[in-house]
């Protein structure tokens, strides 16, 4: 007879049957993905990639925009939410990591340990933890684990982490249970976040749409969900 899959296989492989394997990564630079992540936070992927295209558009490149009046950033970045907060954080961002690496930011952040080169990040005006994550993931290739709302909340509802494990914490726990390859780490979070948006929603979760629910704790115990 056949072992049972572990409940962390069967979220992996079950889902990747339904969404096929995760292996696109960004074709953004570090400094790219620090500035859309930037934009990224509280604002759809179509209002953050407006608002990032426009900055281009306005000032040509990231030095262009690193020169640019604060009120000139803002007025791009209208379509993100909190225009107002981001436009002097992007702006800081840039400033500081063309004046300290130049065009060598990912050369230097590929050159170091992660945890050194996350630390590196999060000295950056307004980085933390997770923005660093998406940069160190998508844009390098090194083995982190972003965990956004989306992956923590799969991944708590359907019992591979404890119910009520902070997201903060989630990241170390996932990385304990998951390969340290950063391929596998793209497939995870990516399939999560798809299952996330589509299905496991904050707000009634379509449980009866779901093809993992019958191995979720979530559903299990509370039986609840759209049909």
């Amino acid at each position: 007879m056949p072992d049972t899959p572990s409940q962390l296989d069967y979220l992996v492989d079950t889902l990747q049957a339904e969404y096929g394997r995760q292996t696109r990564y960004s074709t953004k630079s570090a400094i790219d993905q620090l500035v859309a992540t930037t934009l990224s936070q509280r604002t759809n992927y179509a209002d953050e990639k407006a608002a990032y295209d426009k900055l281009l558009e306005t000032y040509g490149d990231w030095a262009g925009v690193a020169a640019a009046p604060v009120e000139g950033i803002e007025a791009c970045i209208q379509t993100s939410r909190w225009p107002e907060i981001k436009a002097p954080r992007i702006k800081e961002i840039l400033t500081h990591v063309i004046e300290t690496y130049g065009n060598d930011l990912d050369r230097v952040l590929s050159a170091m340990p992660v945890e050194e080169a996350q630390a590196l990040l999060m000295e950056l005006p307004g980085v933390g933890f997770k923005t660093a994550t998406f940069v160190l993931l998508f844009s390098l290739r090194r083995p982190v684990l972003p965990v956004d709302t989306h992956v923590h909340r799969v991944s708590t509802r359907f019992g591979i982490l404890p119910a009520k494990i902070s997201q903060a914490k989630s990241h170390g726990a996932l990385l304990d249970i998951l390969p340290a390859d950063a391929d596998e780490l793209l497939n995870f979070h990516k399939l999560l976040f798809k299952h996330g948006q589509r299905v496991c929603v904050y707000s009634n979760p379509r449980c009866g749409k779901c093809i993992v629910r019958e191995r979720c704790r979530y559903y299990t115990e509370k039986g609840v969900g759209e049909g």
